[in-house]
């Protein structure tokens, strides 16, 4: 039981990581994806 519980830990700090990671570091946001000049409606 131990072992699940830290598993599901470790999973939920991997997950919350990576998606922050991706989203703040390296750019993979959709928004900085799939846009553009051309089509901004600013």
């Amino acid at each position: 039981m131990k072992a699940m519980l830290t598993s599901f830990a470790a999973m939920a700090v991997i997950a919350f990581g990576a998606y922050y990671g991706l989203k703040l570091y390296a750019g993979f946001e959709s928004d900085d994806q799939f846009s553009s000049q051309d089509v901004r409606l600013d």
